[in-house]
């Protein structure tokens, strides 16, 4: 007997399921990613999901509608950086030293002595170097008496107080006061923060110079003096007096410069006292040492002792391992402060040197050079007052006569006549 029963659709109740089911695996699209961090593979197994559901359905019905997730692309990493270059300046003029009027110059009411006032105008330049060094070519001490080679400790807090970071005490004249004036004086500059240089206590303190972390550069500071004053030479014994001061040896200076690099020194600073008082110019022996040392790894030669300013020098020289690099020398930067009168006493340089440390490299060069003529303005004002000045200036300090001002910007000019007024590049004797 043939069946009279009609072919049925789908069912209310299957289609109830399918949704039901439809909307568990878009829940399960949205809520495992989120435990499980990966939406890729939940999408995998949904539409599988899907597929076979959809499969279910009659012919000709509306499908149901589901959820097909969106996958978003991963994230490319951020690419690192790459290592930039560091450039560090270092500022560097000459010595300073007191005799009894600038002592007078600085004494207050109290007893006590203040300096400040002597470098008010020169602390903005001498403050904008990473690092500023001076030479102090004297001891100091915190109670009388004084003279022209022991100064008192206050000039410390005036320097400090002007922008100076460095000070090299590698002078004929750190062993005035024996080697109790030594330790004495470089407790105190270490007292006044300064970094120190040149004078040695022990023979720890002489093996392990000076070297400094400035802008991710490191950099190495040397110093070497001719020999004592008659005093100094005095003291102790010889083997005490070669620990207290490195004298100059070219062959010390290259071995010196060498176990600096070996040490990290990205840069090394070669400070020099030498040469006569007097001189105006650099005799041959300084000449030949430059000669002698070079080459030997060292990037900065700079001369102390003479009262003027010499000529500068930017040679070019081939180092041990065949690599080319630039050598700044300055054969005398002259007075920072003083009281000789006389116009190539007075007038001094402030250097500026910039050095870049490329990535990937060990050794910094040379990339800026600037120098500045300074001046030390001295007048009566019931006593002599005295400020360091930049001697280009073109105002006319208030306490400044007509007739030394002429002097002073005549004396400006002849040293740029002299030197050149390209920052650093000097016209031949």
């Amino acid at each position: 007997m043939a069946s009279n029963r009609k072919k049925r659709g789908v069912s209310f109740g299957t289609w109830l399921m399918l949704a039901a089911t439809a909307l568990a695996v878009s829940m399960s699209a949205w809520i495992f990613p989120r435990l499980s961090g990966s939406l890729e593979d939940v999408a995998v197994v949904s539409g599988a999901l899907i597929q076979a559901l959809a499969a279910t359905a009659v012919p000709g019905e509306t499908p149901v509608a589901v959820y097909q997730p969106t996958i978003e692309p991963t994230a490319a990493p951020t690419p690192t950086p790459p290592p930039q270059s560091r450039t560090v300046t270092l500022g560097v003029s000459g010595q300073i030293y007191l005799d009894g009027n600038l002592r007078k110059s600085g004494l207050i009411e109290t007893g006590a002595y203040n300096f400040e006032s002597i470098f008010s105008q020169i602390a903005p330049y001498a403050s904008a170097p990473d690092a500023m060094m001076v030479t102090l070519e004297t001891t100091v001490s915190d109670a009388p008496p004084y003279d022209t080679y022991c100064a008192p400790s206050e000039i410390l807090t005036a320097l400090k107080n002007a922008g100076v970071d460095i000070i090299n005490l590698g002078t004929e004249r750190i062993l005035e006061e024996g080697f109790e004036g030594l330790s004495k004086t470089r407790a105190a500059v270490e007292m006044h923060g300064f970094s120190v240089t040149g004078a040695h206590r022990s023979p720890d303190e002489q093996a392990l110079p000076l070297t400094l972390d400035l802008n991710g550069v490191k950099v190495a500071v040397l110093s070497y003096t001719y020999g004592l004053s008659t005093v100094g030479a005095k003291q102790g014994s010889k083997d005490q007096r070669a620990i207290a001061v490195n004298t100059i040896d070219p062959q010390r200076i290259r071995q010196d410069a060498e176990t600096a690099r070996e040490r990290g020194a990205n840069l090394v600073i070669v400070n020099m006292n030498w040469g006569k008082r007097t001189a105006t110019k650099p005799a041959a022996a300084e000449t030949k040492i430059v000669d002698e040392i070079a080459d030997c790894g060292v990037d900065v030669i700079l001369g102390v002792h003479p009262s003027s300013a010499h000529k500068m020098e930017r040679r070019n020289v081939t180092w041990a391992d065949g690599t080319e690099h630039e050598v700044f020398i300055a054969y005398s930067l002259g007075n920072f402060l003083t009281n000789e009168r006389e116009t190539d006493q007075i007038v001094g340089m402030l250097l500026t040197l910039q050095f870049t440390l490329d990535p990937g490299s060990d050794r910094a060069r040379l990339t800026d050079a600037k120098w500045m003529p300074t001046w030390v303005m001295r007048w009566d004002s019931g006593g002599y007052q005295y400020r360091i000045l930049p001697a280009g200036t073109e105002t006319q300090p208030a306490e400044m006569t007509d007739g030394v001002y002429r002097n002073m910007r005549r004396a400006y000019e002849n040293i740029i006549k002299r030197y050149g007024d390209t920052a650093a590049v000097p016209v031949a004797e």
